[in-house]
């Protein structure tokens, strides 16, 4: 008999560096029994949010090259029909959308289309919200601004980087951009449980009608489905761009982390900085991320047997030369006189 029953859809969005992938784990490890299915899309030519998933075993997508709402909504398209040929293999869907992603057009098929509205009801959209760079966001870009107006759940991240009376403050300021949503906190790492939302998400009022007229809906009445009419997008993320670099030769640590905090000081428009880093001397693999100005690196396990090894570099932001940020990471390269003497 087929199976027929809902598969519930949850999309976590949020700004670049706000905690996105964090908070998936933490639902990932306390929901044990809830086979997931996970959508990663991340900005940038190179995946890298899909190798710090906990888990492997989940059934996980990556879209990469674009935002979901626009370059990428036909490959959104694909792969429900995918999973609806595959769903016995997962109970719910989780979509941890790049952090330069308008939700508006992440939530458009799963609200505006009847078939896949009555498979895959839309259940929550959670917004990840940096406290200590949120007000930044907001004054900055759009897109953060929409994060947070159309999300169903605020939770406030990273308050213990702040005080507690400006949690109060950015409480009052988010239900002021979101009277509708429920607005917790947490902190690095530690949320709060987030309970299933029983009712419809309510992005569907407010986007049906979208675009300031109405769409032309799928009229399928059985899987596949396919992507409604197309028309103009005002393509939201133009002026922001991604590099991704590669290096099969070890770093530095010590260094790296020295020319990218100071990077960091001098370059403005730099928004986000992801990487899976080899040092060479042991088989530890490092996790490198920029959040604003802050810069951390902290081990993340051991490369897999057999790997490359190979270090991964992603940078996200506006007017970024790739030239230049080559040639600062090159500079950083372990010296392969020390690689000789290093056993690993």
């Amino acid at each position: 008999m087929m199976n027929l029953a809902q598969k519930p859809v949850t999309i976590l969005t949020g700004f670049l560096g706000a905690g996105k992938t964090t908070l998936l784990n933490h639902l990932l490890q306390q929901n044990q029994g809830i086979r997931y299915a996970i959508i990663e899309n991340e900005f940038g030519e190179q995946g890298i949010d899909s190798e710090l998933v906990v888990r492997p075993e989940e059934t996980i997508v990556e879209l990469n090259n674009g935002c979901l709402c626009c370059t990428l909504n036909d490959n959104l398209y694909d792969i429900l029909n995918d999973l609806f040929d595959r769903r016995d293999d997962f109970d719910e869907i989780i979509i941890e959308a790049t952090g330069v992603a308008d939700p508006t057009g992440l939530a458009q098929p799963f609200v505006s289309h009847p078939l896949i509205k009555e498979h895959f009801p839309l259940q929550a959209v959670i917004c990840l919200v940096d406290a200590e760079l949120i007000e930044d966001h907001l004054k900055e870009t759009e897109e953060a601004k929409n994060q947070v107006a159309y999300s169903d759940v605020l939770l406030i991240n990273k308050t213990d980087l702040v005080s507690p009376d400006y949690v109060e403050e950015l409480t009052a300021r988010l239900k002021q951009l979101n009277p509708l949503a429920r607005i917790l906190a947490g902190s690095k790492g530690s949320f709060p449980v987030i309970e299933a939302q029983t009712q419809e998400s309510p992005l569907e009022a407010l986007l049906l009608p979208a675009d300031g007229h109405a769409h032309a809906v799928g009229t399928e009445t059985e899987f596949p489905v396919a992507k409604p009419h197309s028309h103009h997008h005002h393509h939201h993320t133009e002026e922001i761009i991604s590099h991704s670099f590669h290096f099969d030769q070890p770093f530095d640590l010590d260094m790296l982390e020295q020319q990218l905090f100071v990077y960091l000081m001098v370059q403005s428009g730099v928004y986000r900085i992801k990487a899976l880093v080899s040092p060479g001397t042991t088989n530890e693999r490092y996790l490198v991320q920029s959040v604003g100005k802050r810069l951390d690196v902290e081990a993340k396990g051991t490369w897999p047997e057999g790997d490359k090894r190979q270090s991964v570099f992603v940078f996200i932001g506006k007017k970024l030369k790739r030239d230049g940020i080559e040639q600062l990471l090159s500079q950083c390269l372990r010296k392969r006189s020390t690689l000789e003497n290093t056993d690993v």
